[in-house]
C-alpha cells in the first residue's frame, strides 16, 4: 500500500478534488489493510476505497474516487463488491458512509447497491455542505 499512495492521491484529487496528507492513508491502511482496496487498469491505479471498522460489526466508508475518465465501467461496483467480501470475512454485517447531498450521481450509486438514507449530519463537508448518512446490511 505505501507504494500506492502517490496514485490513490492522484486520484482523489481528479475524481473528489480533495488534496489529502499522505499520512491519511497510511493511517486507515493501519487500522484495517483490508478496508483500502485499489482497483487497477494497464495504466495503473483508477479507483480505491478506503474504510475502516468503526463498531462491533460495523464498517465506515471514508471515500471510494474512480478516475473520471474510467468511470461508468463497474470499477465502483467491483470495489464495493470487494469490500464487501471483506467485511464478511471479518464478522461485520453493516456497512455505513456519508454522501454530499448534491452528489446525485453518487447517492443513486449507493441506493442501487442498497444503501438507505438513515439521518443527515449539517455541515459535514469542509466547505459546509451537508451529507446523508446511509447503511447497508450485509445480512440476508
Amino acid at each position: 500500500m505505501p507504494g500506492d499512495i502517490p496514485a490513490v492521491s492522484k486520484v482523489v484529487e481528479r475524481s473528489l478534488g480533495e488534496n489529502y496528507a499522505p499520512s491519511l492513508y497510511m493511517t486507515v491502511h493501519n487500522l484495517w489493510p483490508e478496508g483500502l482496496l485499489v482497483l487497477e487498469s494497464e495504466s495503473g491505479i483508477i479507483g480505491f476505497v478506503a474504510s475502516v471498522i468503526s463498531g462491533p460489526k460495523v464498517a465506515r466508508v471514508l471515500m471510494l474516487a474512480v478516475d473520471p475518465d474510467h468511470r461508468g465501467r463497474s470499477g465502483g461496483t467491483m470495489l464495493m463488491d470487494a469490500l464487501y467480501s471483506n467485511c464478511i470475512a471479518r464478522g461485520l454485517d453493516t456497512v455505513v458512509l456519508e454522501v454530499r447531498k448534491s452528489n446525485a450521481r453518487a447517492r443513486s450509486f449507493y441506493e442501487r447497491r442498497g444503501f438507505k438514507v438513515t439521518g443527515e449530519i449539517k455541515c459535514f463537508y469542509t466547505n459546509g455542505e451537508d451529507a446523508d448518512k446511509m447503511s447497508r446490511s450485509l445480512v440476508n
